[in-house]
């Protein structure tokens, strides 16, 4: 039997790993310990890491045990000594959440040190099936459970069992240590482990094998649909350095890739993707204000403002010297084209939500507010799009549909263009690809990396070819296209950085007052 595993194990080793040393995560358990001999047994160049999470009184015996044990095969050994339940209290965590984070943290670090290919973990198929129920009854909203490499960690001995890696230690004459903590039911994987599993095993005899099956599926499914739900997700920077994204794109997207970018998002955010998290995301995305987490969701011009309890937003602003900065207060007034309003409804009339408005960072002089940050002087991306907003206006005025597009690198205009389709009678005169073929006219060049284009409307997917193809960096848009827009109607995943929202209520505006004109007065 062990020489049967010790195969399965070296070729489940040489997929996952390429040659070259390995960290071993080793608790001094019976599956890292199995790993620990296997490795052995294989000839691999190993260093063993072991954290102490300092959770129980004989913890420093098993860090001197597993430290014996690399030292008998001879293996480095590296220890560290982490107060976890400390830690979690101050960082008011779960304590295996943070027992996790500490341990992975330290296994990288080990990893860097020792320039090793790949972290190995002694996760087996209990251990997956285990998973994919916490999952499950957690309300995850998908069940992935454990992958066999994610980054530099591997797992080759996710398709063996705990029995199976016993017997090998029992038939080599190798002992380990028990852990009584892996006991405590308290716990919810330990409940699944002891009060639940062995029912479930009982009664259908290959259930770890089916779940091994049904997670790698899921796998497969994540990895192939990932992509385009992540293309779903574009950012909206205008109160950045809050996190925001467009609604549109994730509207018009199936419910299935809306649902698995919203996952993404929280993840990014640090939330568990719980089945009412994600209802109430998309609550926010149609318009509602709703309180997620931690954060307050706020709908704002197309956009979803992620606003965390206390923002602080004067660390992020940058105002001109001489000026003293501070953050907005009740009946604050400032001059705008020779008009005197107050500052709350200057900033409402800019999208800025309630929660922001209180906090947003002024600067003043003895004359009274002279700056408002994002909006007074307007910002670069502001001042490129109403120059697009421009030219679309001037089409409009010849009959064409009013969008505009502005070429911009290094901060100077290369291109511009609005629609010319009928000037021109060509379907592919779209502002965009004008503006970039002026851009590439005037430089002499066959492309434009670092260049950024500002369109009034979403490009279609034959403009987005052509800038991806010119390597153009960035677009940002005003408004959503969701008759043509790449992502919002046909969700092309994108190379290009893309953001919305500029000025979105302007051009949607202009375009809204065009086609009603075309269509006249209702009878």
């Amino acid at each position: 039997m062990s020489d049967a595993l010790t195969v399965r194990f070296a070729a489940a080793l040489r997929r996952l790993c390429p040659e070259g040393p390995v960290v071993a995560a080793v608790s001094g358990g019976g599956d890292s310990m199995a790993l620990l001999a296997l490795l052995a047994d294989v000839g691999r160049e190993v260093v063993v890491a072991h954290l102490d999470h300092a959770l129980r009184p004989e913890s420093a015996d098993d860090a001197r045990f597993v430290c014996e044990a690399a030292e008998r095969l001879g293996f480095a050994c590296e220890l560290k000594r982490v107060d976890v339940a400390a830690l979690a209290e101050r960082r008011r965590m779960n304590v295996e959440a943070m027992a996790r984070e500490v341990r992975y943290a330290f296994l990288a670090e080990v990893a860097k040190q020792h320039e090793a290919v790949c972290v190995l973990t002694a996760h087996t198929i209990e251990d997956n099936a285990e998973t994919v129920l916490l999952q499950l009854f957690r309300g995850a909203g998908r069940a992935l459970g454990i992958r066999a490499k994610q980054g530099r960690v591997a797992r080759p001995l996710l398709e063996a069992s705990r029995a199976e890696l016993r017997a090998y230690l029992r038939e080599r004459g190798l002992v380990w240590r028990e852990d009584p903590s892996n006991q405590l039911t308290c716990y919810d994987r330990n409940y699944i482990r002891h009060e639940v599993w062995p029912r479930v095993s009982a009664r259908f005899g290959r259930a770890d094998e089916a779940l091994l099956r049904y997670s790698q599926s899921q796998q497969a499914d994540d990895e192939s649909l990932g992509g385009l739900a992540r293309a779903r997700i574009v950012v909206d920077l205008r109160f950045a350095p809050l996190f925001g994204l467009r609604a549109e794109p994730l509207l018009a997207a199936p419910e299935a890739l809306r649902r698995r970018a919203l996952r993404e998002v929280f993840e990014r955010q640090g939330l568990r993707p719980e089945r009412r998290y994600i209802e109430l995301a998309e609550r926010a995305l149609a318009g509602e204000s709703v309180s997620l987490g931690p954060f307050v969701l706020r709908h704002s011009r197309g956009g979803v403002i992620w606003i965390p309890p206390e923002p602080d937003l004067l660390a992020a602003a940058r105002p001109p010297a001489g000026l003293r900065v501070r953050v907005a207060r009740p009946g604050d007034r400032l001059r705008v084209r020779d008009v005197t309003k107050r500052l709350v409804d200057f900033l409402a009339e800019r999208g800025v939500p309630p929660e922001l408005r209180r906090v947003w960072p002024v600067g003043e002089s003895d004359a009274g507010i002279v700056w408002v940050w994002r909006f007074l002087p307007a910002e670069e991306d502001d001042r490129w799009m109403r120059r697009a907003l421009e030219l679309a206006r001037a089409a409009a005025a010849r009959g064409e549909v009013p969008i505009g597009a502005v070429l911009v690198g290094a901060g100077d205009e290369l291109g511009a263009s609005a629609n010319a389709v009928e000037e021109q009678s060509d379907a592919t005169a779209h502002a965009e690809l004008l503006a970039l073929r002026e851009g590439l006219k005037k430089t002499g060049a066959k492309v434009l990396p670092g260049a950024t284009l500002y369109v009034t409307l979403e490009p279609c997917p034959m403009c987005m070819g052509a800038l991806i193809e010119a390597r153009v960096e960035r677009v940002v848009w005003a408004t959503e296209n969701p008759k043509a827009g790449a992502v919002t109607r046909y969700g092309m995943a994108l190379s290009l950085r893309l953001e919305g929202g500029r000025l979105a209520r302007e051009s949607a505006r202009l375009l809204k007052g065009f086609f009603a004109d075309l269509r006249g007065p209702k009878n």
